[in-house]
This record gives structure tokens, C-alpha cells and sequence, in this order.
């Protein structure tokens, strides 16, 4: 079985305090909880965050543990209604402090749930005011500090799909306040106990600062037209400098001396680096002596005499972070720890960056056009298909995608005021999927090469460049390292197919040395590109049969092949004169485990007996030759550098490839796939059959289509 810390990239092992007791006003674990419908439709991960199951409220049926509604909207109140009629518990459900890459469907890797009120609601105590005005004996400043820390130094934010970028102010010696401009009608301004008249209070005090310059920074939604906003009526004024450009609240804070809000998140990740903030409402974080607050009221009043503690910022951090806080992966759907949830984070953004541009995708066959757009969809990106390009069609690209080494479009439309369109190559990965590409199932990995790709060794490739240059540090080599053991003890390979039976291996060979010759697809690119003659298998297979005459020489027939004799029903097999054993799809784990020597052209079957570190031969150059890892025929003169097994991983497994998540429709890491292809392969992964069914429809359009 895996444990948590195969599934993330680094080993984040969790914390008693997210491994231990469980907290006292969670819904005790495994819970059945009511919600609406909408709700749990809109929010599914509520019930995987706080280790409970949901049903809805109206199909209520039998008895139930409690109910929970989502923030303080008006379906929440007849939740909490409904809970306070039926005497059951009530969980307010909020997204937590660090939510996702993007607002409007972009998964949530964080929620709250609070059995008092919710944290942004000053009118009424919340679950996070209790746990700063408890003797904090459960706390951890060092891991919160270094949690702080982390979050700073990655520039991360509550959404962090917004670009970094430069802010141009006027130079001055003055200090720089920023006013942070809020939505008309935004509940977390009432919550604050807050109205139009608090930003008026809150502009009227800032013109009445000496030596300062006022910037007021507008909400993204009213820069994009959305909504309006409390300060647009002055934020023109002469004095003013306005930043209405969409950039991450980091770029904004890097050039600023001091933050005034009323209430907006923006505040709490000023103090997360440690500057000064003005609050004129109620915020969480306002009233615990990390802000210089300013705010007026009733409500305000209230929560002051509620928030009686001084506490420091890694204090809160710990308190709003680490224990208030649940957080859940949206990809194994399991709760994870604040640091996993970094993670996540992180890869995803770092995948949102890398997406921009217009991808013009030439001669892609149509069951792959869901594929492409899945792997190269974002914000910033935008895909188009075609078959025979125009001029037209390619100047209006950024960049051409290919599959594998097609032919590229005419030279002479690639090039564009004197630059030459970038060309990316893309292929499927090392750990593709449970089923082969040639009957539809969708990749689990796809490789996007700008410079080749991995299987032409006459030409660079990204992956080559990156075994060449990267400087692989301890960390990444140890990622690489549960990440080979792992695959190892799951068994995992690239197709992962169901095994057929297969003999007693060492019996067979009745104390002989067992040498695996592994097949491939006649003509295959990797051969084409990659061995200095067209040699077949058969050919291959008495190289060895001389080269180890007294061994149990073992041919592994290609997966390919086999999928192909099922439908037409020849095969071309080599005489027992140079193959002691034919084997078909068994399981390939088991084979590699008992082998003494691996010999082959170009095939990967080559990768995958070295990550369990057995002897290889190539008689080709596949992307894992040339590293002084393999007994080489073919000698690259590119490849010069000497790579430890887990460089090898690294490359080829980590820093290459890009993962989706063929069960939750998200981007992902190879631990993920590795763990989901294991789960598949157990009977315990959900089945994605409505997306191969409607592969195998599209497949059967595209065959009437060519007939």
C-alpha cells in the first residue's frame, strides 16, 4: 500500500496537530451531515475537508449528525434554520485563507468550518476569535512562522491566478499608504461591521496624512467590469495614484509602505510580511494587537471587548492557519496538511504561468482535441485546430503543436518578422495511462518539448537539455528516490495492462541466466530516430542470442502488436533458435523482477529495468542512454554527462512531463498518477466511464468519416 507522502512531491509528514486528536468542534469523524443540494453541488469537497459524508437536506431521510450551510448567504440561513428547528449541530463552512489558482471553478484546497459563527463576520463570535483567546497550549509559532514564511517567499495569495508584474508609481520620498478599494454589496464589509460611510472615513483620513502619497488599488472585478467600487468616485482625484491593473496583491505590496482596509484579505497578507495595516472594519485579523484599528460602531465595539489578547503574527498564523483551517486535496480528495496544500498550490500556478498564448494544434486527430485542450487550457491561453494551416491561421499563432516528429508546416509560414514560430513537440509520458493509446484511453502524461523530443536522439531535446544542465539538489533527488521506490513497489509501468498468465520464469530457465529482449512496433519513431540502422526484432534477437549464447533469452512481443494481430490476426514471430520464450502482456513487474539482463533497441521497457536497477543493453539511443547508466552500442556525443539513477527519475519523471488526473479532471504531479494508476489497478479508483464512452463515439465518427 502507499502511505500520504508518496502522493505529494515532497515529504510534508504531517504534524500531530493534523495527524492527532481531532478537533474539539469538528463534527466528530465520519459524521453524516445535512446540506442543500446546491451546496454540495457547488462545493464538493466540503465532506472530504472535514471527514464527513453529505446528504441533502431534501431527501433528509432517518437521523442525521448535523448540518452545515456555506458562509452567510441566504440558502446557509434556512440551513441553520432547519438545523435549529430539528435540534441538530451547525457548521458554518467558509473558504479558508489559502483557496486556489483562480476565483469561479477553480478547485479550493482550504475550507473553515465553524460550529460559533464564521471569521469574517464580526457581528457574533467565531470559532477562530476562540481559539486566539485560548492559552494558545496547542500552538506551534515554528512551524506557523515558518509556514509564514514559505507563503511570503512563494508570493502566495487566497487566489494566486493573478500575474506578478511592475507597479510604476511616481518616485517620492513621501510614504506610500495604499487604500484598498472594496465591491459594493461584498458581505465581508457588513461582516465588518462596515458601510459605504467606512470608506468614506477611511478616504477623508488619508488626505488629512501628511507627507504621504495616497494609491488606492482597485478590486480585479471592478477592473474587469463586474462590480463597483466604494472608492471609483475618488480614485481620480489629482493627488491619487490609482492601480487598476490585474496584477498579484505581492507586486502591489512590493511598493508600498503601509496598508489601510477595511476588511479585505489584502490586509492579512501585509501582516503575513510583516508590515503595518490600518483597519476602519472589523476583519479577522483586526483587534488582536496586529493592526493599528481604526474602526467604529456597535459591532466593532463588540468584537474589540470579545478580542482581548495581543497576539503575534505567527500566533495568528498558527491560529488561522494551521487549526482553524481544513485542508483538502482536490485531486486524491483526501485531507492533506497546510504545507501539502502549498504544494498543490504551487504546481498548479507554476502550470498556470507556463500556459499563455495562442496554440495553433496541426493534424490532431479529433478523439485528441479533448486531450490538447485539457493540457493546454488556461487564463492566458487560448487552442485552435487545424489540418492543412493557412497563412492566416499560423499568423495568428504563437506557437505551433505537433504530435510527435510530424512534419511542420512550410518553412516559409513559420517564419514572422523575422522570427521563426516556435514549433512544441508533444508525446506521451513515461506513466501514460491504464490502457494503450491506440484503443483511446487517455493519457495521464503528455510531454511538451520546444526544442525535439525525447525520442529523436539525432536532434536536442528539452529532456535532454535538462538531464544535461539541470543542478538536481538533494530535495529533488530525494523526491526522485520515494517516487522510483514507489512505482517499484506499486508496480507501475506505462500502460499498466491487465496481465495475462505467465510461467515460472526461473523454472523455465532451469538455472540459466535470463536475458529479456524487449519488442517494438516495426518502424516505430524511437527507432527511426534513434538507431543507427532499422534493425528488427528478430534481427535484435540474435545480436543477444551471440552475444549470450547460453542464457534463457526471453522476447517480450509490444503491447501494440498485440492489440493489432487481436483485430487482424497475424503475427510474426522469431524461431526458438533465438528465443527460449515468447511472452505477451504479463505483468511486467514480475518479469523485470526476475530478469538478469535487460536487452533492447530503443524500447522504454529499457527505463523501466533501471528503476528497479537491473543490468540494460541498448543497441539504440532512447533518452535514458548515454548517462552512464546503460551498457551502450550507440555512443552520443551530446550526452556527456554522468547521471545517478535518481537524476535520471528526476528528469525524465518530474521536471519533464505534465500530469492530469484522468478521475478528477485536474493537473496534477506523478505521485498523484502513480497512486490513481495503483488505485485503478486495486478497484478502488472511481470509473471514468462517461469519458471513455464518449472516446470510443468520437473514435467511431472518425472511422466512418475516413471509410
Amino acid at each position: 500500500m502507499y502511505s500520504d507522502s508518496t502522493i505529494f512531491p515532497h515529504e510534508m509528514r504531517s504534524p500531530p496537530a493534523d495527524r492527532g486528536r481531532r478537533a474539539s468542534w469538528l463534527p466528530p469523524a465520519n459524521s453524516r451531515l445535512l446540506a442543500f443540494l446546491l451546496t454540495r453541488q457547488r462545493f464538493p469537497l466540503i465532506g472530504p475537508a472535514i471527514s464527513a459524508s453529505l446528504r441533502p437536506i431534501e431527501l433528509a431521510m432517518g437521523s442525521a449528525d448535523g448540518v452545515v450551510g456555506w458562509g452567510d448567504k441566504p440558502l446557509a440561513r434556512l440551513a441553520r434554520l432547519y438545523a435549529r428547528i430539528h435540534r441538530l449541530p451547525f457548521w458554518t463552512i467558509g473558504d479558508g485563507f489559502l483557496r486556489s489558482v483562480g476565483i469561479d471553478g477553480a478547485p479550493s484546497v482550504s475550507v473553515v468550518a465553524d460550529d460559533l459563527g464564521i471569521h469574517f463576520s464580526a457581528h457574533q463570535p467565531s470559532r477562530l476569535e476562540a481559539l486566539l483567546q485560548s492559552d494558545l497550549s496547542d500552538a506551534d509559532p515554528e512551524r506557523a512562522r515558518t509556514l509564514r514564511q514559505w507563503i511570503v517567499r512563494e508570493r502566495l495569495s487566497k487566489y494566486n491566478h493573478l500575474p506578478d508584474g511592475t507597479v510604476l508609481l511616481r518616485r517620492s520620498r513621501n510614504k506610500r499608504i495604499l487604500l484598498v478599494d472594496q465591491v459594493v454589496g461584498d458581505r465581508s464589509v457588513d461582516s465588518a461591521g462596515a458601510d459605504a460611510g467606512t470608506f468614506i472615513r477611511m478616504w477623508n483620513a488619508a488626505l488629512a496624512e501628511s507627507n504621504a502619497d495616497i494609491i488606492v488599488k482597485s478590486h480585479p472585478d471592478v477592473v474587469a467590469g463586474r462590480a463597483k467600487g466604494f472608492l471609483a468616485p475618488y480614485a481620480h482625484a489629482s493627488r491619487i495614484q490609482l492601480i487598476d491593473n490585474a496584477v498579484s496583491p505581492h507586486s502591489v505590496l512590493d511598493v508600498v509602505d503601509e496598508v489601510w482596509t477595511v476588511s479585505s484579505q489584502l490586509g492579512l497578507e501585509a501582516l503575513l510580511r510583516e508590515m503595518p495595516v490600518v483597519t476602519f472594519g472589523m476583519p479577522a485579523y483586526a483587534g488582536w494587537g496586529l493592526t493599528q484599528d481604526r474602526a467604529e460602531g456597535t459591532v466593532a465595539a463588540a468584537a474589540r471587548a470579545r478580542r482581548r489578547r495581543r497576539v503575534g503574527i505567527d500566533e495568528f498564523t498558527d491560529a488561522a492557519f494551521l487549526r482553524y483551517s481544513r485542508y483538502v486535496d482536490p485531486v486524491s480528495r483526501t485531507p492533506i496538511t497546510a504545507e501539502q496544500a502549498v504544494e498543490r498550490l504551487l504546481g498548479w500556478r507554476g502550470r498556470a504561468r507556463s500556459l499563455s498564448g495562442r496554440y495553433l494544434c496541426v493534424n490532431f486527430s479529433l478523439h485528441k482535441h479533448a486531450v490538447m485542450r485539457r493540457y493546454l487550457a488556461g487564463s492566458r491561453s487560448q487552442i485552435r485546430f487545424a489540418t492543412n494551416p493557412t497563412a492566416a491561421e499560423i499568423e495568428n499563432a504563437d506557437a505551433v503543436v505537433l504530435w510527435g516528429n510530424a512534419a511542420p508546416p512550410d518553412e516559409n509560414l513559420l517564419s514572422k518578422q523575422d522570427k521563426r514560430l516556435p514549433i512544441i513537440r508533444v508525446e506521451d509520458g513515461f506513466i501514460r495511462s491504464a490502457g494503450l493509446g491506440s484503443s483511446l484511453v487517455p493519457p495521464s502524461s503528455l510531454c511538451f518539448d520546444k526544442e525535439g523530443i525525447y525520442f529523436n536522439a539525432s536532434a536536442p531535446s528539452q529532456l535532454e537539455t535538462i538531464l544535461s544542465t539541470t543542478d538536481f539538489d538533494t530535495a529533488l533527488l530525494e523526491r526522485a528516490k520515494r517516487l522510483r521506490q514507489t512505482i517499484v513497489s506499486m508496480g507501475i509501468t506505462k500502460y499498466n495492462l491487465p496481465p495475462q498468465p505467465a510461467p515460472d520464469y526461473r523454472a523455465r530457465a532451469n538455472g540459466r541466466a535470463i536475458i529479456l529482449v524487449a519488442g517494438q512496433v516495426p518502424n516505430d519513431a524511437s527507432l527511426r530516430f534513434g538507431m543507427p540502422s532499422h534493425a528488427s526484432d528478430i534481427e535484435l534477437l540474435k545480436a543477444v542470442r551471440r552475444a549470450r549464447p547460453e542464457a534463457f533469452i526471453i522476447y517480450k512481443q509490444h503491447p501494440d502488436l498485440l492489440a493489432k494481430a487481436q483485430t487482424h490476426g497475424t503475427i510474426n514471430l522469431p524461431s526458438m533458435d533465438v528465443a527460449d520464450l515468447i511472452v505477451g502482456n504479463v505483468d511486467i513487474n514480475k518479469l523485470l523482477n526476475v530478469v538478469d539482463e535487460v536487452h533492447v533497441a530503443t524500447s522504454q521497457i529499457g527505463f523501466e529495468a533501471l528503476l528497479r536497477e537491473r543490468p540494460v543493453w541498448c543497441y539504440g539511443l532512447p533518452f535514458y542512454a548515454g548517462w552512464g547508466l546503460t551498457h551502450d552500442t550507440v555512443v552520443s556525443l551530446r550526452r556527456k554527462r554522468n547521471l545517478s539513477l535518481d537524476a535520471l527519475v528526476a528528469g525524465a519523471l518530474i521536471l519533464y512531463p505534465r500530469y492530469w488526473s484522468n478521475i478528477t479532471d485536474l493537473p496534477c504531479e506523478a505521485e498523484d498518477v502513480v497512486a490513481e494508476l495503483y488505485r485503478a489497478r486495486q478497484g478502488t479508483a472511481p470509473n471514468p466511464s462517461r469519458r471513455r464512452w464518449l472516446t470510443q463515439i468520437i473514435h467511431m465518427v472518425e472511422m466512418r468519416k475516413s471509410q
